[in-house]
């Protein structure tokens, strides 16, 4: 009987488990904050996104991004990489597939029509699910404009002056400083917003990986994968 009590505990110890995890996802909101850096001697973005006490970070400029995984605000993991940009010394030519037997890759509208009219639905429906769940937070930041031409300089900070208040109301707090002698345009702005039931999105979006119109879709991306690389 004994031996009988121990799988039937460990179950129930992982229902009760599943169902904290549950409980805290649907509780604990995500916070994500974006920020935005852009002056003549630095152009930085950064991503932060926080559940309870865990948190990622994203932050660099150009092709240089430096993630990180903090616990309780500690850096825990940190990895340095590159993204590929439009330069062409950060492409690699000869991982690039060639193209078709016609000269180039060629889609058949005929069989893509009808898969994007059925993804409609359930991408729709995820998307109206984020949407309600999504919360704007607030936006905070300097903001340094000079036009070239005063007289259109402090036109656009007037009309933003008499509309300052309206932003504030929508938590929209950028303060502008004119430049009326030159050309310029300097950024320091963080843009923050949460979902406020992380749980409701993950089943949306659980839901919509299970759909059979995604599934479709999946097939038939790497169908094309596949002829692309075999060409």
């Amino acid at each position: 009987m004994d031996l009988l009590l121990i799988p039937a505990f460990i179950i129930l110890l992982i229902i009760i488990l599943l169902v904290a995890l549950a409980l805290l996802l649907y509780a604990i909101p995500i916070r994500a904050a974006v920020s935005l850096t852009w002056n003549r001697d630095r152009r930085e973005t950064s991503l932060h996104i926080s559940w309870g006490c865990i948190a990622i970070r994203s932050s660099g400029s150009g092709a240089k991004r430096v993630n990180t995984v903090l616990f309780l605000g500690h850096p825990v993991l940190s990895h340095t990489g590159r993204m590929e940009t439009g330069d062409p010394k950060d492409r690699n030519d000869e991982m690039l597939p060639e193209p078709g037997p016609g000269g180039e890759d060629t889609v058949d509208i005929g069989e893509l029509i009808p898969l994007v009219h059925r993804m409609i639905g359930p991408v729709g429906t995820f998307g109206s699910v984020f949407w309600h769940q999504s919360q704007f937070e607030e936006a905070r930041g300097t903001v340094m404009l000079g036009l070239g031409d005063p007289v259109l300089t402090g036109e656009v900070y007037g009309w933003y002056w008499s509309s300052r208040f309206v932003f504030l109301a929508s938590r929209i707090d950028i303060e502008m400083e004119p430049v009326f002698d030159r050309t310029v345009l300097d950024l320091d702005i963080t843009v923050r917003v949460k979902v406020v039931h992380p749980l409701i999105v993950l089943i949306a979006g659980l839901s919509l990986t299970t759909d059979p119109a995604t599934k479709e879709a999946a097939a038939y991306g790497h169908r094309r994968n596949q002829d692309v690389s075999g060409a």
